[in-house]
């Protein structure tokens, strides 16, 4: 459980505050050199979990604080987040898209994704997002495979 919408919109304010520290930024850029260990998104969810803790919040209110988020729209990295919501459906038309490959020798190739695929077969599109979740989590998504 989350505290009060004043609460909650102080820490997302501490988190944008946080997450454009040198300190930060300095991790965000050490986990995205080729060869790092981490990611940003390991970072990103270290600096939230900080933000949960120095709130007195235990570690499995995170889900909810990263709900808490859209809801508020206070957050930078909400507000301006290019991720929306997308309008397929089960058995929509698959969109055409630009697929661009970098050869060997440096030059590149684009051709229409649909071009590539078999006609009279199923296409079938898998797409997700990654979200860590700490082993005591208070979120479990479903698992269908």
């Amino acid at each position: 459980m989350l505290p009060s919408d004043d609460v909650v919109i102080s820490m997302l304010r501490r988190e944008d505050e946080l997450r454009l520290s040198n300190d930060v930024q300095k991790r965000f850029e050490e986990a995205e050199r080729s060869g790092s260990e981490s990611d940003w998104i390991e970072v990103a969810e270290a600096v939230q979990l900080e933000v949960i803790r120095e709130f007195g919040l235990s570690e499995k209110a995170l889900y909810a604080y990263r709900c808490a988020a859209i809801k508020h729209g206070v957050s930078f990295y909400v507000k301006f987040n290019r991720a929306r919501e997308g309008d397929l459906q089960v058995g929509s038309i698959a969109p055409n898209i630009s697929l661009i490959s970098v050869e060997h020798d440096g030059t590149t190739r684009s051709q229409s994704f649909l071009d590539t695929q078999p006609s009279g077969r199923p296409l079938i599109i898998i797409a997700g997002s990654l979200v860590s979740l700490a082993s005591d989590s208070i979120f479990s998504p479903p698992v269908n495979w």
